[in-house]
């Protein structure tokens, strides 16, 4: 087993060798995944969405539309004081690139209570089939999940290669109920 900082190194070089090819119909086959998931969740379902990274999956493209049309109220994360803070969004208009290169919502969007998300897509280096999850560093997800108020699913999304055989961890890492690949939907052993 690697330590983190040698597992994150290696994620990291795995991803920025990947074909856009491959990252566009690996995210295409994600986006499909997710979306056979979602036809079983109710209108007003709160779901807070992630992207923007070169070398994660590009989800957003497919999913905004899809989710808006079915009733989903959408979500994204805004950092505030080290914190992720959800706030709602209607079409990528409401989106612009934030303090980590990733999608943030603009300022009009409104906040959003955390104990009202349903469904969180979780972003990661790496997982394992039971639920671990490597993230990039700066403890966000970590935070929120470990949140009281946080009740929602989390579901990881990754491509097939970021799926691993253990990872480290550490008192405060917190786990994801599943992951959808291109490939498959895992439910990890962790209860809901």
């Amino acid at each position: 087993m690697h330590d983190k900082p040698t597992l994150r190194q290696h994620m990291r070089e795995r991803l920025r060798a990947l074909d856009p090819a491959f990252i566009a119909s690996a995210s295409q086959q994600i986006s499909d995944n997710i979306l056979h998931l979602a036809a079983a969740w109710p209108s007003g379902t709160t779901i807070a969405l992630f992207g923007g990274l070169k070398n994660e999956p590009d989800i957003l493209p497919h999913l905004l539309p899809a989710l808006n049309a079915q009733g989903v109220r959408l979500c994204f994360f805004q950092i505030e004081a080290s914190e992720l803070q959800p706030r709602q969004v209607r079409s990528l208009d409401d989106l612009q690139r934030g303090q980590m290169n990733v999608w943030e919502p603009k300022p009009h969007c409104p906040r959003i209570e955390i104990d009202a998300l349903d469904i969180i897509l979780v972003p990661g280096l790496a997982f394992t089939r039971d639920g671990l999850r490597l993230g990039r560093g700066g403890g966000y997800y970590d935070r929120l999940l470990a949140n009281p108020a946080c009740r929602a699913q989390r579901i990881a999304i990754a491509f097939d290669l970021q799926i691993v055989d253990s990872i480290p961890v550490e008192p405060h890492d917190q786990r994801v109920h599943q992951i959808i690949t291109e490939s498959s939907l895992i439910a990890s052993s962790v209860p809901h």
